[in-house]
């Protein structure tokens, strides 16, 4: 390394360590760092727990159901158990499934979408959108407020770091006076800048990458199948949104101006591509392809047969599930014996299919908005990178949208599982407590190419802002000798 180099570098740490101010920013932003991995943590964690006590729940409720098959001489509390277990009539609408998406290892540190969307649902065989669309308890305060992960601390608060100490690099040496001996020396002005930038690259992005590592060291084991990958995007990530917010910062400093305009016009980028875009895009999506979950609402509503009484009524509603079940159709006396039970079966199922244009209808308008949304993610890198970590972390809109999804395929198991015996007034025996429905999420085809393509384009915009920064920066000092 040239001599001069080291000479400006020495001096840079110098001014560094004696300014306490920057020190103690750094100390405040490393300490919100390590805040936004616990506080991520500590929400997942107890999704975690959720999910270890329904997951519980269920295989204690189906041992027990086992269990009544070897009970011959029991008390009436274990054989109504039984009655559960082995008729159909009964389990149809009794047993229920939970339907999981586990949470990646890396998700506490972006939470993404999933304080907002269900991550478990349990699902027995009565109508899947009733079942859905029963939402949980929140607080619709902490919801809009969102959370403080680590994700937040990087896209939001790094880039103000980078702005206060790199705003007046050029311009308070030509305030206080020594821009004049810059000038003179034998190194280039643009040389100089550069390396004062890259001082505070390498201190400001490597606090950035040492929190994220710790991070990810605490959230799970990196060497894991699925996390080695995600945890080298999500440092990659790390350094390409930095890099973005110092080639910035950089093209503002080419300008040549005073510190005032350096520092309002950073802040000003920064309220631009962090508040003004995403508020913007978030209004124009919601006027170009407006929601009204009010539909899905009336789902939740129960509903049932106008006369119980009435054995033709049921038999009638029988006859037309039927028609868009041909394979359950058997003897005369699969509408004679059983008959409410098949007849509430056969209703929540037909209701369930009028509801799914409804749902059809607003889950296409849920895709829509989110295609329309990414198609401007280039606006705004910050929307861009944010969007990244949620995508590594598996907490972006898209993965739950198809493990909601998925649930179609997994209802239609269950309902299968149990509407065959139930249909054909079979028994449920003990070895079929063997062949359950059971849960699985599918996996995309290829998650990482939207991923990679993200950070393409961010870096394509880093060298761009350095490129014109530096052709800025030589004209105007070439304008001036």
């Amino acid at each position: 390394m040239d001599n001069r180099v080291k000479t400006l570098i020495r001096y840079e740490w110098k001014s560094f360590i004696r300014n306490k101010f920057q020190l103690l920013l750094l100390c405040i932003t490393f300490g919100f760092g390590i805040y936004g991995i616990y506080y991520g943590n500590a929400e997942i964690e107890a999704q975690r727990e959720t999910i270890r006590i329904v997951t519980a729940l269920e295989e204690s409720e189906f041992a027990q159901y086992r269990a009544s098959f070897d009970n011959t001489n029991s008390s009436p509390d274990l054989e109504q158990i039984h009655d559960i277990a082995a008729q159909p009539s009964f389990a149809w609408f009794r047993h229920g499934y939970h339907a999981i998406i586990h949470p990646h290892d890396y998700a506490s540190l972006a939470i993404g979408q999933r304080d907002l969307f269900r991550y478990y649902y349990r699902l027995t065989g009565m109508s899947l959108h009733y079942q859905l669309f029963e939402n949980e308890l929140a607080n619709p305060v902490n919801l809009m407020a969102g959370n403080f992960d680590l994700s937040f601390v990087i896209i939001y608060l790094f880039p103000l770091i980078i702005i206060a100490f790199c705003y007046g690099l050029f311009s308070s040496e030509k305030e206080n006076g020594t821009l004049p001996l810059l000038q003179i020396q034998t190194m280039s002005i643009q040389k100089i800048t550069l390396i004062r930038l890259g001082f505070y690259f390498v201190i400001i992005t490597g606090l950035a990458l040492l929190i994220s590592f710790l991070g990810l060291l605490y959230s799970g084991n990196v060497l894991a199948q699925g996390n080695l990958l995600a945890a080298l995007v999500w440092l990659l990530a790390v350094l390409v949104y930095c890099s973005f917010w110092f080639g910035l910062l950089f093209l503002i400093i080419g300008l040549r101006k005073n510190s005032a305009f350096n520092a309002i016009s950073a802040a000003g980028c920064w309220i631009f591509l962090l508040i003004i875009i995403p508020s913007v895009l978030n209004v124009l999506v919601t006027v170009k392809y407006p929601l009204n979950s009010s539909t899905l609402a009336g789902l939740t509503r129960r509903t049932g047969l106008e006369n119980e009484n009435d054995q033709e009524e049921s038999r009638e509603v029988i006859r037309e599930f039927l028609a868009y079940r041909p394979d359950l159709e058997g003897t005369d006396s699969l509408i004679q014996n059983n008959l409410m039970p098949k007849a509430y079966a056969a209703y929540t199922t037909l209701k369930g299919m009028e509801s799914q244009k409804v749902v059809d209808d607003y889950n296409e308008q849920v895709e829509r908005r989110s295609k329309w949304t990414s198609k401007f993610h280039w606006l705004s890198p910050s929307v861009s990178l944010q969007e990244v970590f949620s995508q590594t972390t598996e907490t972006d809109l898209a993965t739950l949208v198809r493990f909601q999804n998925a649930l179609s395929d997994f209802h239609g198991e269950i309902t299968d599982f149990y509407f065959t015996r139930l249909f054909w007034d079979k028994p449920i025996l003990e070895k079929d407590y063997d062949n359950l429905p059971q849960f699985s999420m599918p996996q995309t085809a290829d998650k990482w190419r939207p991923i990679l393509t993200s950070l393409a384009g961010v870096s394509l915009y880093t060298i761009c802002l350095f490129s014109v920064g530096l052709i800025q920066m030589r004209r105007r000092i070439e304008g001036v000798k």
